[in-house]
């Protein structure tokens, strides 16, 4: 059994997996440490695997290392890709959406798309060096700056809109903001595509549910697609262990 964390901005996703499939999955919006040992104990977890892009968490940290054998994006992991980077200098979570790439398309030009609190643009090439886009803000953080901007302006629960004519003040920041976030994406898309030949795009991340089916020529996946590449990451580096 393998433990897969995913600490994000906003929330932490916790999954088991066995035999590459979840089995079974968890959310906190607190991260409890001592839960995650029972979790540890309750599914005899063998492996684990932490993203982490929040604050550091030693006594987790600790808990893995002393109870599984515990994988980590540090600079002694052995990862599929060519970095450039230190890979201290590159958020987890990116890193683990690269190796979720090549797990999948491991002789094509894939850009990942991640829509959680932020937006990242990534790039895993044929040749599978890895290229880092942008960042730019997510759905929530674009209606919280406006929201906390605009004193008539209240936070809204967005939905993809019907027509780019308003009809209100909500229909115009669905307008403004998810149609803002459609237009950015595709404008990236084309951008890298021009750069990538034959360029698969994956879209994912908790907010990439608003635009699923949206935009042509894309793979939607589900919110868990770090998960994949924190399972692949166990794998790969257990063949040398």
């Amino acid at each position: 059994m393998n433990l897969l964390i995913d600490i994000g901005n906003s929330s932490t996703k916790v999954a088991i997996s066995e035999n590459r499939k979840i089995i079974e999955d968890f959310r906190f919006i607190e991260l409890d440490n001592d839960k995650i040992l029972d979790i540890i104990n309750e599914y005899k977890i063998q492996n684990s695997a932490l993203s982490n892009v929040s604050t550091n968490n030693e006594k987790l940290k600790k808990i893995l290392i002393d109870n599984t054998s515990f994988y980590s994006f540090s600079n002694e992991i052995k990862i599929p890709i060519n970095c450039s980077y230190k890979l201290a200098d590159v958020g987890d979570d990116r890193l683990a959406l690269m190796v979720a790439a090549y797990y999948d398309f491991p002789t094509e030009n894939v850009l990942v798309i991640d829509m959680g609190t932020c937006i990242t643009y990534d790039i895993k090439t044929s040749n599978n060096n890895y290229k880092a886009g942008g960042i730019s803000p997510g759905l929530k953080m674009r209606i919280k700056s406006i929201s906390e901007g605009a004193f008539k302006l209240n936070e809204i629960n967005p939905t993809y809109p019907e027509s780019f004519i308003a009809s209100d003040t909500k229909s115009s920041l669905d307008i403004g903001i998810v149609m803002g976030i459609k237009s950015e994406v595709e404008g990236f898309i084309s951008q890298y595509s021009s750069q990538f030949t034959d360029l698969k795009v994956i879209i994912t991340g908790g907010d990439s549910k608003i635009l699923s089916g949206k935009i042509k020529n894309t793979i939607f996946t589900n919110s868990n697609y770090i998960f994949k590449g924190l399972d692949f990451l166990i794998e790969y580096n257990k063949q040398d262990a």
